[in-house]
């Protein structure tokens, strides 16, 4: 079975912007793969980002929206979860939408979520926050070598 997942919008994001390639594959395959979540308010940061910076028509910002909930379970933020929020902010010191996320994925049983806005690695009450870009920023690291050091003839 298939651990679920939590998205935050600024992953999803990454699914439309040509600017890095390789961003997009991976925010793509996650938002495509089984077990994904997302909350209302993931789906309105996400239109909102569309339209605003990518300059999208309301109407294929919508259409682009409701592709993400068709193929995503959907978590709706209650006044319920809101006040969960406040409780993850104060014990853990984040903001109160970065918190929201934070209450939404744990709603819905996510192990995991998938966020670039938050510290890797951190575990809040079981739920993992990952990066799904930090393995590729690793791997780049470990591949790069620095040149030795030439020494000059005196």
């Amino acid at each position: 079975m298939q651990d679920s997942f939590f998205l935050d919008s600024n992953v999803l994001i990454y699914g439309y912007s040509e600017a890095e390639p390789e961003k997009q594959r991976i925010a793509r395959e996650l938002s495509d793969a089984d077990g994904a979540y997302v909350s209302t308010q993931v789906l309105s940061e996400v239109g909102s980002v569309l339209i605003r910076k990518f300059g999208f028509a309301v109407g294929e910002a919508r259409s682009r929206v409701a592709s993400i909930a068709a193929g995503c379970d959907v978590v709706t933020v209650t006044p319920e979860l809101v006040l969960d929020a406040f409780r993850i902010a104060e014990r853990y010191r984040v903001g109160l939408y970065d918190a929201q996320i934070i209450a939404a994925a744990l709603a819905c049983g996510a192990r995991r979520l998938f966020t670039e806005d938050l510290h890797h690695g951190l575990v809040i009450d079981g739920l993992e926050l990952v990066s799904p870009f930090a393995l590729q920023a690793r791997e780049r690291a470990a591949r790069y070598r620095p040149r030795r050091k030439l020494r000059r003839a005196a």
